[in-house]
């Protein structure tokens, strides 16, 4: 998961050219095919308190992705590093990530966010799919699996994000109309950040946060500050040590904690505002992923609040992240850009009258976001 909240371009050589498509590729001795311990594993020479000390004083870790690059290029496709105490082994190649995911168990473990994990421990809330590990995780995603992550369920709550997605690009347009030029130069982020808390809100709770419009409520508007505030402070906080951290952070914590309240209590509200609905009259039409789990009942009441605010924060980052670099990558490629606006007129009214049909009718597309997440 990212939590960068900026994205630039960083020129740091020639290894490191954002012209024109990358390759993965290393400089390091390529290892034998025999099984070596874990201590055989190359590990960064970087003095990790220095860089602990560095990303405290930075207030986040904004050049990750270049340290990275760099240390896949001298160390080969996979090492190990440490950032503040924690050990971690990085893997590069898709194939090495693949074989990886084919041996785990049905109970993988998954690097711990501790920031979030501390928040919910002290305020004594219960972790959802995000933050669990083992058979607890297990059982939350198999019951979470068909509402939220089977063909079916993405058919329900499509025509939601789609309706989000249209109010978003008319927006843009009206923006563009507005300028004597007929063209507009603009950070887009924001505008991206918006528009996947609306779709994720909407598929989510089956309700309008209003970001589109001209006057959105106060509670959205502190949606909005709070996920901002959660998921910076989260990049500030994660790779640092918490016993260091309390000392040298202590108001970023408690803007953590005030963040996570504030999303908290917004859950609360939507989720008790859908369960009267449903007590009082039997649903005709589907009104969001939280309402069929509630109407379900796999899952208890706080089982079903932890994964729908993990999920609103996750959808979130997961979401606004991969379509910011998916358009960057496509300004860095004119010819695909052009090749998939092509696509997307061709099928334009197919999709109107059925938004289920993107997937069948755009190939480009949805190659292009493969290619940015991988």
């Amino acid at each position: 998961m990212a939590f960068r909240r900026k994205a630039g371009a960083w020129l740091a050589g020639p290894c490191l050219s954002l012209r024109g498509p990358r390759t993965l590729g290393t400089r390091a001795a390529l290892a034998p095919k025999a099984v070596l311990p874990f201590e055989a594993i190359p590990q960064s020479r970087s003095n990790t308190w220095m860089k602990t000390l560095q990303i405290w004083k930075d207030q986040g870790y904004e050049n990750l992705h270049l340290d990275m690059q760099q240390n896949f290029q001298e160390l080969g496709p996979i090492f190990r590093y440490d950032i503040g105490g924690t050990p971690r082994v990085s893997v590069m190649l898709p194939e090495d990530v693949e074989r990886l995911q084919q041996v785990e168990t049905l109970h993988p473990r998954r690097m711990c966010l501790d920031p979030w994990l501390a928040y919910r421990h002290h305020r004594g809330h219960k972790c959802g799919v995000f933050l669990l590990n083992g058979p607890e995780w297990r059982f939350n995603r198999l019951r979470l699996n068909p509402g939220v992550l089977s063909p079916k369920a993405v058919e329900k709550y499509l025509p939601m994000v789609d309706t989000v997605a249209r109010d978003f690009t008319q927006t843009l347009k009206k923006k563009v109309l507005r300028n004597a030029r007929g063209a507009l130069t603009l950070d887009i982020q924001p505008s991206i950040f918006h528009y996947a808390i609306e779709a994720s809100n909407l598929a989510l709770f089956g309700e309008r946060l209003g970001l589109f419009g001209h006057n959105p409520s106060q509670a959205s508007l502190n949606l909005i500050h709070a996920l901002d505030t959660m998921f910076k402070s989260t990049a500030q906080l994660m790779f640092t040590p918490r016993s260091l951290s309390r000392w040298t952070s202590t108001r970023t914590w408690e803007e953590h904690f005030e963040a996570w309240d504030c999303i908290f209590q917004y859950a609360n509200n939507s989720i008790q505002k859908i369960y009267q609905e449903l007590a009082l009259n039997h649903p005709t039409h589907y009104s969001g992923i939280v309402a069929e789990l509630l109407l379900q009942a796999e899952l208890s009441p706080d089982a079903i609040k932890a994964n729908a605010i993990e999920l609103t924060a996750g959808s979130v980052d997961t979401t606004a992240f991969p379509v910011l670099m998916t358009l960057f990558e496509l300004a860095r490629n004119p010819e695909v850009q052009r090749a998939l606006r092509q696509e997307s007129l061709e099928a334009a009214a197919s999709i109107t009258d059925n938004p289920q049909r993107a997937m069948v009718e755009l190939p480009l597309l949805r190659a292009a976001l493969k290619e940015t997440l991988r």
